[in-house]
């Protein structure tokens, strides 16, 4: 009867009621009880719940709040069935962890109600653990099997991450990877399983990754990285014992079976917590227990494979071992060795990825090997003492190195030449050390390598630092050895470099930008000069390490001056973000949904080549599918793309305002024309009254309070007032439709080259919405709120001639101000250059010093007009070809160049342009112009050679168009009775849309 009358009552099971009765705190069994009669539970009531328990009431507690009828599921069918999705799991832990002993009881209270289930999870957990030695097939299925049953966790998520980062998985197969997906909900969360894939795959750079995911989340965790499932899977294993507390939280909030794998990893690490592991112990039911125990020792059964595939080495083959198997690790930490492991690197490594969060801390290790400095300097390939076959490579040089600062002294007995080689023999040390290790190594460098310690830690800090003037003691510093040791010449300094150090040598050009270089004043003059030096240094690196990149990127200086003088690159009055920048930042730090899109392309366009056998209705059904894939990724490409359009320190909108902001621009704009009023010569005697200089100052005082709230928090991002918001709307009608033709454009391309220069594209039409609404909201609303604040101060002075006049001066200078800052917000035409290829051959002959009218132009698209980075291609691989018709043609002879394109498809913003330049050749010269022109056409594109003598600037043309095109689409003809040759290629161009 008294089931029955809970269950018709309360609508709770009796068994819940049991367990209340449970908890010898009577004050919180009464307060259960009252919650319990509640239909659904706050986190607020739950966070008191939690609070104050002693360790036997805690572990009721934990089945009372995420057992089987727990109060925090009871309004979710779906989840009281313990079925929950990515939406479910990706999300911030809303408590606050308790002492560790309290959350292990917590975690084993949830798990022991769940009892049946949890011996049932532990035995699929089991049939997965040699993962690497199932065929694929299998291993998806079971998976497949666990999706359906027990829903999403982030184990699962791991699991399937690996699966696709270490095989080569068929159609067939990959239909099965998106079934997971589905029964998941992915798409509606993807953020759940991306971060697994982020961090087991091997083409995307992990301290990338990190960066990017601390930006977006340091606000919203609030010092505690475990809170944030994306930012605890960076460090899948606990610290220490105060990290255990947050470390099980996040696993229990997540579902039972990440609740189970998390006790599964402690035990792993008995040795370095063997307390913890004890408490579990005689907290967990028996026959769970006797289940974790059995899995543990079939975990230790040894595997014929290695978890490092083939596959997955080869996808980014200069990756070194010890880092792929510390990443591939994170999927197989039921499996003591790989756990050990992980949990020594995590401690090191995972803490310095995290370390803006918390705070760079020292973590201990358990039988640590000494410090070590013959190890440290030891060849690749030097046997290690590890469990796991491992040899000493970078990577693991660089987890060593970092053991070796923890004792500062260490410093003093590297030679100069020792920390060259350990600098060339290490990775991601811009991101590991924190700006309190470089300080350390800047102010510990012995005396003979002050000088290179100097530059080195210039380098990390500018890589480091979000401020880009914190460097200015470095800078000094790199001034005065350049001028004491190098004449002055920072390019003599780089080429000393490069003699026996070439990856210090490109370690440090990577910090010396343009931005950088112009603040080093004693040793460069202007801009232009910076801009100068930077491409010497290029061109010097690419020469040395042979990379031809670095003679692409040299030219794309000269290319930016060129192109600039038909119309300025950055127009201060407008909203500002460097889009050149930011290209190249994309091309540099590719996404996880960037790969898979680029990765769906190249198998989608495979497939779509193949089905010209079946019937059409198969076509078009294939089609429908791959689009809506397609969409999907897209999305989150635009949505990370648009975050940091606006928050990246180095190109964002936030680093424009920023700057506005740092260096007083704004204030000093919005306080000069008002003192310029005030200091008239005509209102000094009004304002010598007592009364007028008190007015003037209240109204000053509120004036600034405007100022102040513009500046401190409707101009930041991050602020919950701001005019700005660095997130993407899926559900707007405005984003929804950006989108739409974003998927497009990009399909209409045929391929996955053009995929971020049209995203920034994207990016600008998605923020133009906010600009005109800060723009109307500044000249509207704040001026209106500026002019209001006159009238309240001078309200009395509304008949005297002299204050009127002052009041209307003030009314004046107001109104100009605040239309001149909505100015600013203002959408630049995509933040690139315009122009047409008639006007790019124009600067391009008068470079080379060759007459106008000996060009003829032909074709459709002389004078359409183009814009975005296509512009800068076109013109690099134009001036080639111009080049070498002006270089090699006859005396007198006309250049023809042709201009035809063809639009991709209805509403796309993009061309396929087709340029062909013509010239007339000499007797003489004709053969040997075709023979060098075949031989540059069939040799590869990489080299230094590319940019020596003759027709083989061609390489470079091959180089840009294979990297946009997807293939290389330079073509050539000869006429031989006219001795006439033609080279031509073409490229897809953004069409510049001209505004009224």
């Amino acid at each position: 009867m008294t089931k029955s009358f809970y269950k018709d009552r309360l609508g709770r099971p009796a068994e819940l009621f049991k367990l209340i009765a449970n908890v010898r705190n009577i004050k919180k069994r009464n307060l259960l009880r009252g919650y319990s009669s509640k239909p659904t539970l706050s986190i607020h009531d739950a966070e008191i719940i939690r609070r104050d328990n002693s360790l036997h009431d805690s572990m009721i507690v934990g089945a009372v709040l995420r057992g089987r009828h727990g109060l925090l599921d009871a309004a979710s069918p779906r989840k009281r069935s313990g079925k929950k999705t990515s939406a479910d799991l990706y999300t911030l832990v809303p408590f606050t962890p308790l002492e560790w002993r309290n959350e292990v009881c917590y975690s084993a209270g949830f798990i022991n109600s769940m009892k049946t289930r949890a011996i049932e999870s532990l035995q699929i957990m089991q049939a997965l653990t040699h993962l690497e030695s199932m065929d694929p097939n299998e291993s998806l299925n079971s998976l497949l099997e666990l999706a359906r049953t027990h829903g999403a966790s982030n184990f699962l998520s791991y699991k399937l991450a690996y699966i696709r980062s270490t095989r080569d998985l068929s159609p067939q197969l990959t239909e099965l990877v998106a079934e997971i997906e589905n029964e998941i909900c992915h798409r509606g969360s993807p953020g759940l399983h991306f971060s697994a894939l982020e961090n087991l795959s091997s083409k995307i750079s992990l301290f990338i990754v990190a960066r990017r995911r601390i930006s977006g989340l340091t606000d919203r965790v609030q010092g505690d990285f475990r809170r944030s499932l994306a930012l605890s899977n960076f460090i899948p294993t606990p610290l220490d014992e105060t990290d255990v507390a947050g470390f099980l939280l996040r696993a229990t909030e997540s579902s039972l079976i990440d609740a189970l794998y998390s006790v599964l990893i402690i035990f792993n690490l008995g040795t370095e917590f063997e307390s913890v592991r004890r408490e579990f112990e005689k907290r967990i039911d028996s026959e769970v227990l006797l289940q974790m125990q059995e899995l543990i020792r079939h975990c230790t059964t040894p595997s014929n494979q290695r978890i490092v595939t083939e596959y997955y080495h080869a996808q980014n083959e200069d990756s070194d071992p010890s880092l792929d198997l510390y990443r591939v690790s994170s999927a197989f930490l039921e499996r003591p060795q790989y756990a050990i492991y992980r949990n020594k690197f995590d401690k090191v490594i995972g803490a310095r990825l995290l370390a803006d969060i918390i705070d760079g801390q020292s973590y201990k290790i358990q039988n640590a090997a000494p410090d070590c400095k013959s190890l440290l300097l030891a060849p690749d390939g030097t046997p290690l003492q590890e469990d796991l076959n491992v040899t000493l490579d970078l990577f693991y040089r660089t987890y060593l190195f970092l053991k070796y600062l923890e004792n500062q002294a260490n410093l003093l007995v590297l030679g100069q030449e020792e920390i060259k080689y350990i600098f060339e023999n290490t990775v991601g040390l811009e991101a590991l050390l924190t700006e309190n290790e470089i300080r350390t190594l800047y102010m510990m460098a012995p005396p003979q390598a002050k000088s290179l310690v100097t530059v080195l830690a210039l380098a990390l800090y500018r890589k480091k630092s979000v401020d880009p003037d914190i460097d200015f003691e470095f800078r000094s510093d790199f001034i005065s050895h350049v001028i004491g040791t190098h004449k002055g010449s920072i390019l003599e300094f780089i080429n000393d470099l490069l003699n026996d150090s070439p990856s210090v040598a490109n370690y440090i050009v990577g910090s010396l930008d343009e931005v950088t270089l112009e603040k080093m004043y004693t040793l460069v003059q202007n801009a232009s000069e910076a801009s100068e030096v930077r491409r010497d240094i290029l061109r010097a690196v690419g020469q040395k390490l042979n990379r031809i990149e670095y003679f692409i990127e040299a030219d794309a200086i000269s290319t930016r001056s060129k192109v600039s003088k038909l119309q300025h690159y950055f127009d201060s009055s407008r909203m500002y973000v460097d889009s050149v920048a930011m290209q190249k930042w994309l091309d540099t730090n590719p996404t996880i949904s960037t790969e898979q899109y680029r990765a769906l392309y190249r198998r989608n366009k495979t497939k779509i080549s193949s089905v010209e056998s079946t019937s059409i209705q198969d076509t078009t059904v294939f089609l429908i599918h791959f689009e809506d894939e397609d969409e999907y990724l897209v999305q989150q490409i635009a949505k990370d793309a648009f975050e940091q359009f606006c928050l990246n320190n180095e190109f964002g909108i936030q680093s424009y305002l920023g700057r506005r902001i740092r260096h007083n621009t704004l204030q000093g704009v919005m306080i000069e024309t008002v003192d310029a009023v005030l200091k008239k010569q005509e209102h000094q005697a009004i304002m010598s009254t007592t009364s007028m200089r008190k007015s003037i100052q209240a109204w000053l005082g509120t004036y600034n309070a405007i100022i102040e709230k513009l500046r401190k928090e409707q101009l930041q991002f991050k602020s919950s007032s701001s005019l700005f918001s660095a997130t993407l709307d899926f559900n707007d009608s405005f984003t929804k439709e950006n989108i739409r033709l974003l998927c497009s454009t990009l399909r209409s391309t045929g391929g996955a080259e053009l995929l971020n220069d049209l995203v920034i594209a994207f990016c600008w039409n998605q923020i133009a919405p906010q600009l005109e609404n800060a723009s109307r909201f500044i000249k509207t609303t704040l001026l209106n709120e500026a002019n209001n604040s006159i009238e309240q101060h001078f309200f009395r002075y509304h008949s005297a001639a002299p204050e009127n006049r002052l009041k209307s001066d003030l009314h004046d200078a107001v109104n100009e101000v605040f239309k001149k800052v909505a100015s600013w917000f203002q959408v630049p035409q995509t933040g690139f250059i315009s122009t047409s290829i008639r006007d790019l051959c124009h600067i391009i002959l008068l470079d080379l010093g060759w007459p106008l009218s000996q060009v003829q132009f032909v074709g459709n698209c002389v004078d359409c007009k183009y814009t975005g980075i296509s512009v800068h291609r076109i013109y690099d691989c134009l001036a080639v070809l111009l080049q070498n018709a002006c270089k090699h043609g006859e005396d007198g002879s006309k250049i023809i160049v042709d201009v035809t394109s063809v639009k991709a498809n209805t509403g796309s913003v993009l061309e396929n342009v087709l340029i062909q330049v013509t010239s007339t050749v000499s007797e003489e010269k004709f053969t040997p112009s075709k023979e060098r022109i075949q031989k540059a056409i069939d040799s590869k594109e990489t080299g230094a050679d590319m940019v020596t003598e003759g027709y083989t600037g061609i390489k470079k043309v091959k180089f840009i168009t294979r990297a946009t095109e997807g293939i290389q689409t330079l073509h050539w003809s000869a006429d031989d009775l006219s001795r006439k040759l033609t080279l031509g290629f073409s490229l897809h161009a953004e069409h510049a849309i001209e505004k009224n």
